[in-house]
Order: structure tokens, then sequence, then C-alpha cells
């Protein structure tokens, strides 16, 4: 059995990867899983990451505060250390179980699923290794879409363990994920042909070190033996005549026959040239497809993810006013009016950012606005200045908890604080997932607003450094 190592940094789609090779079939040694079955209520890990960290990361049932922990170790290298040192022999031993457990099931193919497979050695395990990788600048956006990250939480992530580039650099194979999903399974469908076609080893060697592979070359085969053709039975005769009294034939020159080896070798050359062609072909008419399918994908994300010329000056310039993303800003104007300047809701909201009546009232008292008029919220740079400065006031309402603050905008301040103080709902009491907010219109809207800021980010805006919050009392509240 050969064991593939399956790594990834953050964001990189390692997961996606190791649930494609799971409905393929394949046995996948899950190192966060183990982990988390580990750290699980009453088990001998658990109570010494107590006595290490304190009664403060559980909670009040005996299970483990992950959210907290994760702040601790995330911000303090040794806490980081100590966490390891607990975690690293439990961890090993439940690994080699697992991988045990493959072998002896007969599977040919056994996957080591760990984001750390360089950095705590498991490597040495493994036959091969796949990294799955993305350049940094979409690795960043992904991760802040996905988890509401700050930029700068998301960076301390990232370098809390080796880049994309590095972990590239040391692995076997790897797998682009910039592109689509199906092209991602299309690669890996592709190496997975790749062991599954290699020989298999009589004893499975362990990669060096210096992460060169260490595959046996397959010895040549024996030459066929010749065939031997007995030579034809002598014809019994009764009687012959004198030799002199024989007639001479000349004799005839033998016809040439090509030899069986040569025959066998044309009509295997002829077989693999059509195989060959064949598969060339197909190939050409499989990228053809994908090429299509990738423009018209393209085209269509175009048409669904618009962004009006005239708007983007007039969201840049607020967005870095209030201290906010622009695309997350646009993401916001698509889901409340699809960029319709004039639009106006049935519950008489207006405009790109659709502020009601009493909310851009208030928002220009505090603006300290004179000649304010509703009016005023069908020209779209008067909407999106007041519709920032309203996102801005919610973040520092909401201590900068993008869920928090986009369900908010949508639902109102006062459903989300009723949200955030049932335990069942927000742990700590100060932020939300999208996971754990009631189904219904608010929970749908944060998914949106989550999945097209990503979008924007990606297709309109590059990541910048953003300036720290302003003072509050600066901005009117």
């Amino acid at each position: 059995m050969r064991i593939i190592g399956l790594t990834g940094s953050i964001a990189c789609g390692k997961t996606t990867v190791s649930n494609y090779l799971i409905s393929c079939g394949f046995p996948v040694v899950d190192g966060d899983r183990i982990s988390r079955d580990l750290t699980a209520t009453g088990s001998p890990s658990l109570q010494q990451i107590r006595q290490v960290f304190g009664d403060d990361i559980l909670y009040e049932d005996g299970s483990l505060n992950r959210r907290r922990l994760g702040r601790l170790v995330f911000s303090d290298p040794a806490a980081r250390q100590q966490l390891d040192d607990v975690m690293a022999p439990f961890l090993l031993s439940a690994t080699r179980q697992q991988i045990e457990a493959a072998h002896a099931s007969g599977a040919r193919l056994c996957f080591l699923d760990m984001p750390l497979l360089f950095e705590k050695g498991y490597d040495r395990f493994c036959d091969a290794v796949w990294t799955v990788w993305l350049p940094l600048d979409l690795q960043l956006s992904r991760l802040m879409a996905r988890d509401g990250f700050t930029q700068e939480e998301a960076m301390s992530r990232i370098r809390s363990v080796l880049s994309s580039d590095e972990k590239a650099a040391r692995s076997t194979r790897v797998i682009d994920n910039s592109d689509s999903v199906d092209q991602t399974f299309t690669t890996v469908a592709t190496l997975l042909a790749e062991e599954l076609n290699a020989p298999e080893p009589a004893a499975r060697p362990r990669r060096a070190r210096n992460y060169e592979s260490s595959v046996p070359t397959p010895a040549p085969a024996a030459p066929a033996a010749p065939v031997r053709v007995a030579p034809p039975a002598e014809e019994t005769v009764t009687m012959s005549r004198p030799e002199s009294a024989r007639s001479r034939q000349k004799p005839r020159k033998a016809a040439w026959r090509m030899p069986v080896w040569l025959k066998t070798a044309l009509i295997s050359a002829s077989v693999l040239l059509a195989v060959g062609i064949t598969a060339l072909i197909l190939m050409n008419a499989f990228l053809h497809t994908c090429e299509e399918k990738h423009i018209a994908e393209q085209k269509s994300i175009d048409r669904q993810y618009p962004l009006p010329v005239a708007y983007i000056p007039l969201i840049e310039k607020y967005a870095a006013e209030y201290n906010l993303s622009p695309a997350y800003v646009s993401a916001i104007i698509r889901n409340e009016s699809s960029f319709n300047a004039k639009a106006e809701s049935g519950a008489g909201a207006r405009g790109l950012m659709q502020l009601m009546p009493d909310t851009a009232e208030w928002i220009a008292h505090k603006l300290q606005l004179s000649g304010y008029a509703f009016e005023r919220m069908l020209d779209p740079e008067s909407n999106i200045r007041f519709g920032c400065w309203y996102l801005n006031y919610l973040s520092r309402l909401f201590r900068g908890d993008p869920v928090a603050v986009t369900a908010a905008y949508h639902a109102g301040q006062g459903q989300v604080k009723v949200w955030l103080s049932d335990p069942l709902l927000s742990e700590d009491g100060y932020t939300l997932t999208q996971a754990s907010l009631p189904e219904g219109p608010t929970k749908n809207y944060v998914g949106r607003v989550t999945r097209d800021y990503g979008i924007y980010q990606e297709k309109y805006f590059t990541p910048v450094e953003l300036p720290a919050d302003p003072d509050p009392a600066a901005s009117g509240s």
C-alpha cells in the first residue's frame, strides 16, 4: 500500500480535495478530525491541556472552548509549542493505528490529510506528497470571505505555518486550485491514475528527508523463450528407385516468411498508434470543451456581478473614509438594489443601499447636514455616503464581527443583540457565525453577501492594508 501525504496552507482547498478522495472510496486519515476526537470531553489529552492552560479554556460542561484556545495559540508562539508538545504523542499513535487499519483492509492507496504535514514531520510516513496550492492574494481573499477574518487576522494565520509556495517546493505533486472545482477534480483524477498504475513494490520504501522520491523501478521482464518448431515427419516409403532413375528437379527458392516477433511488434505498434491518435483527439475535444465552459462561466459571472464604472470612485472614496472594504460595500449594494440608484422597496427604503427614512434622517443628524431631505437618497453619492457611515457605526457597535454587522444591516440592531445574548447562537456573546444564525431571510442574506464579497474582491479590488478604526467621537456617534 502506498501512502500519499495531502497538505496545503489554510483556505487553499485541501478539504475539497480530501472529500473528493473519500467520495472515490479511498481511505483518508484526517489529522484535524483525529485532533478533534482526541480532545473530546474527558479524554486524557484534554486533561493535559487543562493542566497546561488552565480551566479558562474549558466550557462549564468540561468541553474544550476551541475558539478561545485558538486565539491564544495563534497569538503566542510559546503557547502553540506547549499545545503541540501535549498533542504530539496522542496524534502520532492515532495516526499510525488508522494507517495500519487501511493497510489491513487491502487498500492500494491511503491518504494522510495533515495541514502541518511538513511542520510536524509526518511526511516521513509518505511515499509521495500532494500539496493543494493557491497564490497568496487569492488565498487571503478566500480566507477572509470564508471565516469573516480581517486582513490582519487572516495574515496572522497564514504566516503561522509554511507558505503555499514552500509546501509546493517540498512536494511530489502540486494541485493548482486557483481555477474551477471541476478543473481541480480533473487534476486529482489524473494523479490518482498515475498512482494506481504505478508498480506495487515488494516492501514500501520511506521517502527520504530531502523530499526525493524513492520508488523502485520494476525489474525488466524476462525475454520470451524462443519458439521451437518440430521438423516435419519423414514420409514412409515402401520402395525406392535407384538414384540414377530419379528425375532431378531444380531447387526452388524458399518464400520469405515474416518472423513472429516482427509481426507481433508491428501489430502492437499499430494498436498503440491508433490508441494514441484516439486519445489525442479526445483530449483536444475535452480541452476545447473545458475552455468553452470556462469562457461561459466567466461571461455568466460578469453578467451576475456587474459594477457600474460610475460608482467605483464613490464606493472606494467612502469605503476608505469609513474604514470599510470596497468589495464588501459592493456586495451590500448588489444584494440591496442590484445597483439601481432609483430602487424603492415596498417598506419605503430608497437608493443603492436601501436606507429607510428614519435611518437616513438619523444619519443626516449625526453628520450635521443642513437642508437634508429624504429625496437625496436617490442621489448615488449621498446614498453610498450614508450607507458606508451606517456600516461603520454597526462595525464599531458589534466589535467588527462581519456576520453580526451584515445581519444587523438586514434585520436591525435589536434583533442581532437578541441573538448575541442567546448562548445557543453565540459562544462568547460578541460574535456570530452564519451557521449559528436561525434559518430565515437574514441567514440567507448573510450567506449571499459573504459569497459576493469574495467575488467582488477577486474581480475588481486588490486587497490593501486598511487604516485603523477611527475615533468613534470623530464619526459623530
